[in-house]
């Protein structure tokens, strides 16, 4: 009768046709011929998702850890000032570069759902005010400030004239200020409806097939822009206040999981997925994508690498001579 301590010795030979070796293999082909929907129990990950979200939540060293680590990781992207060109492989950039360059006309209303917003509004209308209100006070400074009218021969003359005290410059400057009230009233008024031209103006441009190929150029200088980041620029474009921000996440995430939303909500969709394939087995699906052998392979290593941690550790030992004691 084999022993605790023979059978401890098979389990711990390293050997690839060793008795662990073997075991790892009967795992992963036990596991690839089983059907997708008993590998993954949509009810078990939503119910598994909330309980760890709720403990997460209600633990403030738990939170103050993520916050760390955030912090952490800006720290360390912002001490770089490599671009991001420089860290992508240039075989992703000219992938990248292609695919954003692959002909693609978004339907018009998705991008007015997108731009039409209110405060997208109130930024564009805002810079739009202030153009125009600088463009008016200009335009209406006196005659003689203008450097046009002073090139101008004897409209400048007439301007110097206009400017010196009497009764025309006060006229002049009575009219100027009247112009820029009506500048500014007038302005608010055009932009209200220069905004929403802005807005139909680009959402027609993006949805416009004939502008197949600036849309292209616009996604791809977008795409150049973000490669031309450094780590400082990422940095501070992720600069902000992370304790407020990880408590307003924690607060939204802890209101979802506690009224039970959350299992319902993720266990919905995922169980529509599960079910697309469900029936079949998973090592079928792997087949059909051309990487069963690769996912075999590794699978077997992993299995192969956890059974070999377990057995090798006194705790297994001492639980293997108990269950043969």
């Amino acid at each position: 009768m084999t022993t605790a301590a023979e059978l401890l010795a098979r389990l711990r030979d390293p050997a690839a046709d060793g008795p662990s070796a073997r075991l790892a293999a009967l795992l992963v082909e036990g596991t690839l011929a089983r059907p997708v929907r008993e590998l993954v129990d949509p009810a078990l990950v939503a119910t598994a998702l909330q309980s760890t979200l709720l403990a997460w939540t209600a633990n403030d060293s738990g939170v103050a850890r993520v916050v760390a680590t955030a912090e952490g990781v800006r720290t360390l992207v912002s001490a770089h000032d490599r671009p991001v060109a420089e860290v992508v492989p240039s075989a992703v950039q000219g992938g990248l570069r292609e695919l954003v360059q692959l002909p693609f006309v978004a339907r018009r209303d998705a991008v007015m759902k997108l731009l039409d917003r209110q405060s997208f509004r109130q930024l564009v209308r805002a810079q739009l005010v202030e153009t125009l209100v600088d463009f008016g006070r200009r335009a209406t400074s006196p005659v003689s400030d203008s450097p046009l009218a002073r090139g101008l021969g004897g409209l400048g003359k007439l301007a110097g004239q206009i400017a010196k005290p009497s009764g025309l410059s006060a006229i002049a400057s009575a009219v100027s200020g009247e112009v820029e009230r009506q500048v500014e009233k007038r302005a608010n008024d055009f932009a209200d409806t220069a905004v929403a031209g802005i807005i139909a103006g680009i959402a027609d441009q993006a949805s416009d097939p004939a502008r197949a190929a600036q849309q292209a150029a616009l996604r791809l200088e977008m795409l150049e822009g973000i490669l031309a980041l450094t780590g400082s620029d990422v940095g501070e474009l992720a600069r902000g206040n992370l304790d407020r921000q990880v408590g307003v996440v924690r607060k939204a995430l802890a209101a979802w999981a506690a009224k039970g939303d959350l299992a319902r909500d993720v266990e919905g969709p995922l169980r529509i997925i599960v079910e697309l394939e469900g029936a079949r087995p998973l090592g079928a699906l792997l087949g059909e994508l051309g990487v069963l052998e690769p996912v075999s392979l590794h699978a077997r290593a992993f299995a192969r690498e956890a059974i070999a941690r377990v057995v090798a550790g006194d705790a297994f030992a001492a639980w293997l001579e108990q269950a043969m004691g």
